[in-house]
């Protein structure tokens, strides 16, 4: 899969950035979508627009970005792995791939 994502992001059909992957997870464009295993990012994703708030997971409306984005891909019909981050192919703690 790491592979894939490498290819898929040099042909501009890849992102590890978490604010496009949002707005492409809303737009139903994400195939796949790889979250590093135990790693968390606070914030909020607004479910029509894709934008991202970050904020701090004591708030009670708070939950984590990673988690809430494999909801949404998921929903949308695409793929959700979660991997190990010694084997995740970015420092982001994700990694999309488009369908288009």
């Amino acid at each position: 899969m790491a592979d894939e994502f490498a290819v898929a992001k040099s042909k501009g059909l890849g992102v590890d950035d978490l604010t496009q992957a949002a707005e492409a997870a809303v737009a139903g464009r994400v195939a796949t979508l790889l979250i590093e295993a135990d790693r968390q990012i606070a914030g909020q994703i607004n479910m029509t627009s894709g934008q991202i708030q970050f904020d701090d997971l004591s708030h009670p409306d708070v939950d984590d970005l990673l988690d809430d984005l494999g909801e949404l891909v998921l929903k949308k019909g695409g793929r959700v792995v979660v991997v190990p981050a010694e084997q995740m192919p970015t420092q982001a703690g994700l990694a999309a791939t488009y369908r288009y």
